[in-house]
């Protein structure tokens, strides 16, 4: 009856073990997704559409900005900026306690006062998220700019916070008349 008794307690010790790496995986595969949908998200924005220059614009002399928020004026063509009447497309965070959450607004020139609001995320970041600016010259001499976003994953795993580091960087377009 000891054997058996000793027999059960390891199989479950080590169902134990086995339910916990089933949760771990789980839990980093969340991550991974809603960082690969975020990611996505932004580059296509960094790519396809200018920086709003009011917010941030980093010149030679300033080197590299950070920001809170980032802002995106989303166009296909550089005529659409000039004639006005363009989406915006603006990164900044929401607390919750400890937690901070990615926020994205969509906001029409049209209707400014009503933005179209997106969570991007689940899982809490342990930390605001952070945006870096930099000024990068073209061969040709026009303006491009490397905008990274940082953000940093709180997963609890056995009532312990694990943090995850995610970074990635996308280069804007010159734009097509």
């Amino acid at each position: 009856m000891g054997v058996m008794g000793l027999i059960m307690g390891g199989l479950l010790a080590s169902m134990r073990q086995v339910i916990e790496g089933e949760t771990l995986l789980k839990k980093m595969q969340a991550v991974e997704e809603e960082t690969r949908f975020i990611m996505d998200a932004f580059a296509q924005d960094a790519e396809y559409s200018e920086l709003d220059g009011a917010c941030c614009k980093p010149t030679a002399a300033t080197g590299d900005i950070f920001v809170d928020t980032v802002r995106f004026k989303l166009t296909e063509k550089k005529s659409e900026l000039e004639s006005g009447g363009t989406l915006e497309s603006a990164y900044t965070y929401g607390s919750s306690g400890s937690d901070y959450y990615l926020k994205r607004a969509i906001t029409d020139s049209d209707d400014p006062a009503n933005p179209a609001i997106i969570t991007m995320n689940n899982t809490p970041l342990s930390a605001k998220p952070i945006y870096r600016i930099r000024l990068v010259e073209t061969p040709d001499g026009s303006d491009n700019y490397l905008t990274t976003v940082s953000l940093v994953y709180r997963v609890t795993i056995n009532d312990q916070p694990v943090q995850i580091p995610v970074e990635t960087s996308a280069m804007s377009r010159t734009f097509e008349f």
